[in-house]
């Protein structure tokens, strides 16, 4: 966008003396014999696939496979600056699209906007774009297409561990794409911002003897709403960690 705003574009014409981009890739303006990439491609032209040590390239076939990623660290409760990623894409023959359907997600930290950890899948048509993120387990059943034979998906972690599992088909463009009709929709449920617990005496015995202040951290409220006292797949260090007071484990 600034690249835009302030012509940088323009050091680059004409467009015979720079690099041809692919995938919505543009010559970078400070060097007009590579570019610069969407997120998810790489290389000097934007043909590869990002390569950090994580992730791959896996082919689709009619038949459903399977994908499963893991990234993050599980004892690690603390969100760190940078974060893990894993890069991979799912490509199938020339002539087909990809359909993509979420099986599980793992996360202690589903928030809105997935800031923290998810996984993100490019079906979009315009690659510049930011694809579909991804980070709470209501997710489950949401089925995605492609409009090419590609489709990047990446993982990303900077608090404590992620599990996404994906699976994946090559599809007829002819055949009708996902609606809201065939997508399942997500669960409705009713928050609350005081919920009822169920902290066992023996919880806040543990608590107490860790020597920890019953003290809320300032994201408290946030995980509260999301159900962190009362949803079964948080583990019981992470409530006492962010949010002891709330979830009543200095009683």
């Amino acid at each position: 966008m600034l690249n835009e705003l302030y012509g940088c574009r323009k050091l680059c014409d004409p467009p015979t003396e720079s690099v041809t981009c692919e995938n919505g890739g543009y010559p970078h303006p400070l060097n007009c014999q590579k570019c610069v990439c969407p997120r998810g491609y790489s290389g000097v032209r934007c043909t590869e696939r990002p390569d950090n040590g994580c992730g791959s390239t896996v082919t689709a076939s009619p038949e459903w496979k399977t994908l499963t990623d893991s990234i993050g660290d599980k004892d690690s409760f603390s969100t760190r600056v940078d974060f893990s990623t894993c890069n991979y894409w799912i490509e199938s023959p020339n002539g087909t699209e990809i359909e993509v359907e979420i099986l599980k997600i793992y996360n202690q930290y589903d928030t809105d906007g997935c800031p923290y950890a998810g996984v993100e899948i490019k079906t979009n048509q315009n690659q510049q774009l930011t694809g579909y993120r991804f980070c709470s387990p209501f997710a489950k059943g949401i089925t995605l297409r492609s409009y090419t034979n590609r489709v990047p998906i990446f993982t990303y972690n900077r608090a404590h561990l992620t599990t996404v599992t994906l699976r994946y088909r090559s599809v007829d463009p002819s055949k009708p794409r996902p609606t809201y009709q065939t997508v399942k929709p997500f669960p409705t449920t009713t928050v609350s911002t005081t919920p009822t617990t169920t902290t066992t005496t023996s919880a806040i015995m543990n608590f107490r003897k860790s020597g920890r202040r019953c003290v809320d951290q300032p994201k408290c409220p946030i995980y509260v709403m999301n159900g962190l006292c009362t949803r079964d797949y948080f583990p019981e260090r992470f409530r006492m960690e962010v949010c002891p007071k709330a979830c009543h484990y200095c009683e």
